[in-house]
């Protein structure tokens, strides 16, 4: 069993404290250890509130032991389904039902409070199928379409630190990828520069970065009565955005259309500075093989998929909070000058992690105080 987390990367969890969500502050004392992994109970010296160090986790009420925990994340994570993973680990499917729930949950929350203040010099953009339940060819009119049918996954990755930004779940709609696109603007650094945009040939692209990275003037009025009419949008002098349409004959990929939308001046200057031959999607293509390995629920040809949106959408956030922090990535290792290869997360090179963690620690982690 791993040590447990030291006592000032904790905090309190009371809302109407002064000190909620501050970690290192000395209010926390330890008030009682209970259960086969020594789970603390706190209290706060400035509220007198007692609670688990583990409320906002994925942990908390949880009756098994995190060990066991850790590996039903990680058989789920191996492709294996609920059922399989069941009876590996041998507890009772409910169990990984709901542990998978709750991961899923607050892997999200850990995603939006960790993935932020970035500043990547390129994005890729793209969407990765699935369905729940039943492909959408057999969906019947008495179906619950939004339970029922494709699923889509929108996608945004950094193509030099491997970062996957964004993943937003739902329909392959202009709705959908306008969301993803605003997501993934979001979480830029204030002072950092709009980074190229490469995608594929979906026409909601240019609309939806229009919207998340255009320059916004106020419209003329002919008068004062009325709504006033939207903002004008412009296109900023230094976003650059390119499409990668690739056109299929036989079910096989006969030629590949580079298309620049914005910038197109400014296109092979930024190509040349990547170090690429073309624009091209190849990162975020790469993820997409990368999760349909991992995610039994999104393989093309597969017996575990999805029955419930929610148990799907939970699977996804989990994936992504161990891509990004837990799996290291063969492209990202670098080796010292005496020749020792260090490796690297995701998050890692972005410098949003100084290691790599465990399943534990993730497990262990709270999305509270960040």
């Amino acid at each position: 069993m791993e040590k447990r987390p030291d006592i000032e990367s904790l905090c309190c969890v009371n809302e109407e404290c002064k000190e909620f969500g501050q970690r290192g502050k000395g209010n926390l004392k330890v008030r009682k250890s209970y259960g086969q992994d020594g789970i603390r109970y706190l209290r706060c010296r400035s509220c007198r509130k007692e609670f688990s160090e583990r409320r906002g986790s994925a942990l908390f009420n949880l009756k098994i032991a995190e060990s066991k925990a850790a590996s039903i994340i990680e058989h789920l994570d191996s492709r294996c389904g609920v059922v399989a993973t069941a009876k590996l680990v041998k507890v009772a499917k409910d169990t990984v039902s709901r542990l998978n729930r709750e991961t899923g949950k607050v892997s999200k929350q850990l995603h939006n409070v960790k993935v932020v203040d970035v500043k990547p010099r390129v994005l890729q953009f793209d969407e990765k199928w699935s369905f729940t339940s039943k492909k959408q060819k057999n969906v019947t009119p008495l179906d619950d379409i939004s339970e029922v049918g494709d699923h889509w996954d929108v996608n945004c990755i950094d193509p030099e630190s491997k970062l996957l930004l964004t993943l937003v779940p739902g329909p392959r709609t202009s709705a959908t990828i306008e969301q993803a696109v605003l997501d993934a603007a979001g979480r830029l650094a204030k002072d950092a520069v709009i980074p190229a945009i490469i995608t594929d040939g979906e026409s909601a692209y240019p609309e939806a970065i229009l919207q998340a990275f255009g320059n916004k003037y106020p419209a003329p009025r002919s008068s004062n009565l009325g709504r006033p009419p939207a903002p004008i949008l412009r296109v900023p002098h230094d976003l650059v955005y390119a499409q990668v349409i690739k056109h299929r004959s036989a079910g096989r990929v006969d030629n590949v259309e580079i298309r620049p939308i914005f910038g197109k001046g400014k296109l092979d200057f930024i190509v040349e500075m990547l170090g690429w031959q073309k624009p091209n999607t190849s990162a975020i293509e790469r993820f997409n093989l990368t999760d349909r390995a991992r995610n039994a629920r999104k393989a093309r040809k597969s017996l575990t998929w999805s029955k419930k949106v929610r148990e799907h959408d939970a699977m996804s956030f989990t994936s992504l909070l161990l891509y990004n922090f837990h799996h290291y990535h063969s492209s990202l290792s670098l080796r010292t000058e005496d020749g020792q290869l260090i490796k690297r997360t995701p998050a890692m090179a972005a410098g949003l992690a100084n290691k790599q963690f465990s399943l534990i620690e993730l497990l262990r982690l709270s999305p509270i105080g960040y």
